[in-house]
């Protein structure tokens, strides 16, 4: 009489089961994770004009006319470099990296008003509080008047 072979262990059809249900966990965890970062990246790049915003304020109560670019957009860093370090320690860079489009700033009316401009990752539509129209490939605008 034969006595019961005892097994041990997993078959193969048992181990490609699991690890195609962790695959298929961790595809869906990466795609959640990617989109709350550029979230993420969107908030900050709100908050950044925001910033540039209040110091345009502060250099508008001083000098009686914001930094005038002839209303031409220019990129926001070159054309608010006079912002710095007096009305702001530093001006933000977007933060997406290399690749990414930089922030573009505009006067408005010989320097009576501005738009600062961003494109951000996750927006449906252009969301502007700008009179000019956006420049194309940027969808979210901050300005006065």
């Amino acid at each position: 009489m034969q006595t019961p072979r005892l097994r041990l262990g997993f078959t193969l059809l048992e181990l490609l089961v699991v690890i195609t249900i962790i695959g298929l966990l961790a595809s869906v965890g990466l795609a959640s994770y990617s989109r709350a970062q550029a979230r993420a990246r969107d908030a900050r790049r709100q908050s950044d004009l925001t910033t540039v915003r209040n110091s345009l304020e502060i250099y508008y109560a001083e000098n009686n006319s914001y930094v005038s670019t002839s209303d031409i957009w220019r990129d926001a860093s070159e054309a608010l470099s006079v912002l710095d370090p007096i009305y702001i320690r530093g001006l933000p860079d977007d933060p997406g990296g290399s690749g990414s489009v930089p922030y573009r700033y505009t006067s408005v009316s010989n320097g009576q008003g501005y738009c600062l401009a961003a494109n951000l990752e996750t927006a449906d539509t252009t969301q502007s509080s700008c009179t000019v129209t956006l420049e194309t490939g940027y969808d979210y605008g901050l300005g006065n008047p």
